[in-house]
């Protein structure tokens, strides 16, 4: 039988990051002078690369994106990193697969520096093995190279609510897990085929188990 273990995205898979990701970008816009955007555009910010959202989703300029970032940041370390919350049964469900010696990971577009002190503040640091994040020089919005970074000596299940999960799982030869409560649509991710698909962590938690045990 083969032994599987779990690469988890982060935000919208394991924590409703939405609030401090949000604010932060308003925050950013305001300072660079750019016009304010309805939060259901800015979401789209929640999981890619920040160099790319703020040029695809508000247009700035390249030049505009790079000071974007340094006030998003300068707003998100000291107080947006910390206005989020674990999904309902998230933490239970970690436990449980960690009890049962299943290896678990993070692999996540988030700048490695945040990724560490968010995972630690949720109280979730060490149910994981590997906890990947983005150096904060990466513009791009790569997943696969994360992805495998995170990935243990066992077969492994890409668990992600972004198209860039699925694809990532897919280009690495993962099985895929689509969670459909976090940020995306479930359309969206129903075009990307995953292997499986979660509408809340309850059905995630019967899929991982199905696959793991």
């Amino acid at each position: 039988m083969k032994k599987y273990g779990v690469i988890f995205d982060f935000d919208g898979t394991l924590a409703d990051t939405s609030k401090g990701v949000l604010d932060s970008v308003e925050y950013a816009l305001e300072k660079v002078g750019a016009p304010s955007f309805d939060r259901r555009v800015l979401r789209g910010f929640i999981g890619p690369s920040l160099y790319e959202s703020f040029q695809a989703i508000t247009g700035l300029s390249p030049e505009d994106a790079v000071r974007a970032i340094d006030f998003y940041r300068s707003y998100y370390q000291p107080k947006g990193i910390y206005e989020c919350h674990l999904y309902p049964g998230m933490k239970e469900l970690l436990k449980e697969l960690s009890d049962k010696g299943i290896p678990l990971a993070v692999a996540s577009s988030k700048p490695q520096v945040s990724l560490d002190v968010v995972v630690k503040y949720l109280g979730i640091e060490d149910f994981f093995d590997k906890i990947v994040g983005a150096e904060l020089s990466v513009k791009s919005s790569d997943k696969l190279t994360l992805v495998k970074r995170a990935a243990s000596e066992s077969n492994n299940v890409m668990t992600g609510d972004a198209v860039f999960d699925i694809r990532a799982a897919r280009q690495a030869g993962f099985t895929s897990v689509a969670v459909t409560y976090g940020f995306n649509d479930r359309e969206t991710l129903l075009k990307e085929k995953p292997d499986f698909i979660a509408d809340n962590v309850s059905d995630l938690k019967e899929i991982l188990t199905k696959i793991c045990l």
